[in-house]
């Protein structure tokens, strides 16, 4: 790789996720500027950085730096000094004040905001609030280079800088000495590669409990994403070991500790013990509770003659049913919980209308949904009804859910509705069924339809093919 260095003139692009932008640098030396992509947030303006990358030709851009490695020295020239501080980068420093704290500190202005700050008061229009705001700012931001250069020591791209320090703060470095492998699970977009390359570099031995255990869930994750919300211990263990190169009875005691503890969970089947991520086996744990819940809730809806009413529907829309399709929309006035499946062809969109004519007809408020656009766009189509997907009826609001619900209808902001209808349900993962039923209020009627041999889940679990067979 070449290497780079200079200051930071403008800011072209930055993406709003933080993970990729575009800026101009003023290299050491030189006249003129060139343009450098990294992927990461961009540099404060003013700056100076020392970048490794390699020059690349961009088809529309012309050629460019690529950089792969980004540390931010202090400004040495003056001009860079007031370049830096009038970027707005420091709060309580704007261009009128830097020009007057660069003439009067010249070359030792940082030294003094930040060892000296009080002496800021001898410039013009700073008061002791200012100058200490000034100087939190600043150190802020110097917390941030440390981060980057402990990053690049223990042969890591500084690139993660920005998002460490925005979740753990001054104790970033402390965080990544203690346990590194908690960015692997805490910070997106860090993986168990980054957080073991760190590990590597600050000693830690291969067969340490933290890493393996770190091992061991990163293979659940892995699984995960193949649908899986479990897998056989034997097969964990055989992962992890060929990940790792680890001694089996290492990663055997490791993982009887994390299953001791509550890291992990377990459920016993036949001769087969399946080993869990704690999350997947709370969402299966709960979505039962939540299923058994509702049906218990949900009071049957009396109508007196239900077959009477079915066949008075057949005869206002022309349309005669199979005796199933009959049993179908009956029941679903006597069910909490109601699944109708069937493969193409057999009735369950007709179905679906006949079972909304028959709770409208009782004044019931329904709620459609489907896990994706096209599916809701289809239902609504075929109700004549307005039909959303399901992250739209949760009103999914992004996130990670520990940092709280990801939905603003959650538990404790239920859904309004007497009945909900969600249709495709083959492709709802158990995560996704765990939020719905939080939303789903005591005493509503849902009905999940759906074909097991349609599409399935793109997340772990296949919810619906568990329900059919759990009777």
């Amino acid at each position: 790789m070449e290497e780079l260095q200079g200051s930071v003139e403008n800011i072209i692009f930055a993406s709003s996720d933080g993970r990729f932008s575009v800026f101009r640098l003023r290299p050491d030396g030189q006249r003129g500027v060139v343009t450098v992509t990294v992927q990461m947030e961009p540099p404060l303006q003013g700056q100076q950085l020392e970048l490794k990358g390699c020059w690349v030709e961009h088809p529309r851009f012309g050629q460019q730096f690529k950089a792969e490695h980004m540390m931010v020295a202090a400004p040495t020239s003056l001009e860079g000094i007031e370049r830096f501080l009038a970027s707005g980068a420091i709060d309580g420093v704007g261009p009128v004040n830097a020009k007057r704290i660069v003439a009067h500190f010249g070359g030792d202005t940082l030294d003094i905001i930040e060892k000296a700050p009080n002496r800021l008061k001898e410039v013009s229009g700073i008061g002791a609030k200012t100058a200490k705001k000034i100087h939190d700012s600043y150190m802020e931001k110097a917390e941030l280079r440390q981060i980057m250069v402990w990053l690049e020591q223990h042969n890591v791209s500084g690139i993660y800088a920005g998002k460490i320090y925005a979740q753990y703060g001054s104790f970033s470095v402390e965080v990544m000495e203690s346990n590194p492998y908690r960015l692997a699970r805490e910070i997106d977009g860090v993986g168990f590669a980054t957080s073991d390359a760190i590990a590597a570099g600050i000693g830690m031995q291969p067969d340490d409990p933290v890493r393996v255990s770190a091992a061991l869930e990163f293979q659940l994750q892995r699984i995960s994403l193949s649908g899986h919300c479990c897998v056989p211990e034997n097969l964990l263990v055989d992962e992890v070991e060929k990940a790792l190169g680890v001694r089996r009875d290492t990663i055997w005691e490791v993982l009887k500790q994390d299953l001791a503890t509550g890291a992990l969970n377990q459920e016993v089947v036949g001769d087969n013990i399946l080993v869990y991520p704690e999350y997947l086996y709370q969402a299966e744990v709960e979505t039962a509770e939540h299923l058994l819940f509702l049906q218990k809730k949900a009071k049957p809806i009396n109508v007196g003659n239900s077959l009477k009413l079915v066949e008075k529907w057949e005869l206002n829309t022309g349309i005669t049913l199979a005796d199933r399709q009959k049993e179908a929309i009956q029941g679903v006035l006597e069910h909490g919980i109601f699944v109708l499946t069937g493969g193409p062809g057999t009735g369950k969109t007709t179905v679906i209308r006949g079972m909304i004519d028959m709770l409208e007809a009782q004044g019931m408020e329904i709620i459609l949904g489907a896990p994706t656009g096209r599916a809701a766009k289809r239902l609504s189509e075929a109700t004549g009804r307005k039909a959303s997907t399901i992250h739209r009826m949760l009103e999914a609001q992004g996130g990670d859910s520990s940092e709280g619900s990801m939905f603003g209808r959650d538990i404790d902001d239920q859904l309004e509705a007497d009945a909900i209808i969600l249709d495709e349900v083959s492709m709802m993962d158990i995560v996704l069924m765990r939020h719905f039923l939080e939303a789903v209020p005591a005493g509503c009627h849902v009905i999940l339809v759906g074909d097991v041999d349609q599409l399935p889940a793109v997340g772990p679990g296949s919810v619906l093919k568990d329900i059919l067979r759990s009777g």
